[in-house]
């Protein structure tokens, strides 16, 4: 049974209290130069990346990790939208999306015509984007959860549709032993090694896809700098990217694809 967000308000500002000791400062990529293929609207409220070539039925709803600027993931973001998925980034007040869990939508309604619906996020971002699939469970088809895990009170493992968790080896932040040791709050979990594999699951079966970047960090889920706490990636941004990208992109077509 999902439970009422409005039970867990202490529990949001003690995220938040902890965020504020994590995060030192707002990060933002000084220099993000987009595909030309790409429409870029930006507007009070949200960041929007679609591709120029349709105007994409499909829709991905992203939330950014505490204090971290949205640009920041613009160059994540951009490839998704290449795909024809169009990329929705909300903004949020002091960059924390935990205290504005009903700001999502805002968005949903910005797009009354739409009706192919994924969210996720990054870090406390994540936790948000879980908040609105348990105010919201049918109207989105996927959750993606960039370097994040819920607890005992953000719990979805009824949930009937699917998640696709994506965390890193090194990431000191949401470790792997955090990550896989919240299994229990999340549909049944399927531990893939290549992104390959989402092709062959039925992802009408509600589970949870969990695919672990060799060598990644928590970091290079976005474009912000080194983070403090967290640990030394091994690969580069550019290819931590390549895996998110890919592990995304194919859980988004076989959604669709079924």
């Amino acid at each position: 049974m999902f439970l009422n967000i409005n039970n867990k308000q202490a529990l949001l500002l003690l995220i938040s209290f902890i965020a504020l000791l994590i995060y030192s400062c707002s990060y933002l990529p000084e220099n993000v130069n987009l595909d030309p293929n790409i429409i870029y609207r930006e507007t009070p409220e949200y960041i929007s990346l679609s591709s120029n070539e349709s105007d994409p039925d499909i829709m991905f709803l992203f939330l950014p990790g505490g204090l971290v600027d949205p640009h920041a993931y613009l160059t994540l973001l951009e490839r998704i939208a290449l795909d024809s998925i169009h990329v929705l980034v909300p903004k949020f007040t002091s960059n924390l999306a935990i205290l504005e869990l009903s700001k999502y939508r805002s968005l949903l309604d910005a797009f009354p015509e739409k009706d192919s619906w994924y969210i996720g996020g990054h870090s406390l971002g994540g936790i948000a984007a879980i908040s609105a699939v348990m105010e919201e469970p049918d109207k989105f088809k996927g959750l993606i959860l960039l370097g994040a895990y819920p607890s005992d009170s953000f719990a979805i493992s009824d949930w009937n549709k699917s998640v696709l968790s994506i965390y890193a080896e090194n990431d000191q932040l949401s470790t792997v032993e955090e990550i896989e040791g919240a299994t229990e709050y999340l549909p049944a979990p399927s531990f893939i090694n290549d992104p390959n594999s989402i092709d062959t699951l039925d992802l009408q079966i509600p589970r949870t896809i969990y695919y672990l970047i060799s060598g990644g960090n928590h970091s290079q889920f976005g474009d912000y700098g080194f983070q403090k706490g967290d640990g030394q990636a091994s690969i580069d941004m550019e290819s931590q990217h390549e895996h998110i990208y890919d592990a995304i992109n194919r859980f988004i077509i076989k959604h669709e694809n079924e």
